[in-house]
């Protein structure tokens, strides 16, 4: 899975309940299609360097998740042919991704520590034994 970073303009003139429903569309659509760890984060209305689409300001809001190419393929299309979206950019997080990595190892070593503990405790109680024997 790839780390990727969704960043899309919503028209201005949407409603608060229009804008709404497009953003949960959209980010029900990425957990339907498989996509892990959606995080959605609303920057809100900005004014935009350059007219988009006859429009000064737009909505901003960025995704965040984890996916397949394939998938985010699809949700580039699915926001390509959707009116009230001016412009959206992808952008893939190596960062993230090799943090993601770094976390399962981390998990699988956690898990395999976890049943070398009683040993090592065995073990440590045995020398502390010996060393008593030994100053007596």
């Amino acid at each position: 899975m790839r780390a990727y970073e969704l960043v899309y303009a919503l028209r201005p003139n949407l409603t608060d309940e229009e804008r709404v429903s497009q953003i949960k569309r959209f980010e029900e659509l990425a957990k339907r299609l498989g996509c892990a760890r959606v995080s959605v984060e609303e920057w809100g209305m900005k004014r935009t360097a350059y007219e988009l689409k006859k429009f000064h300001e737009a909505y901003y809001v960025i995704m965040r998740f984890f996916s397949d190419p394939a998938v985010r393929d699809e949700i580039e299309r699915q926001l390509k042919l959707t009116d009230e979206v001016l412009r959206l950019l992808f952008v893939r997080l190596e960062d993230a991704e090799k943090s993601m990595d770094e976390t399962a190892d981390l998990e699988e070593s956690e898990g395999s520590k976890d049943a070398d503990e009683p040993e090592e405790i065995e073990e440590l109680e045995e020398s502390e034994e010996s060393e008593e024997e030994a100053a007596s």
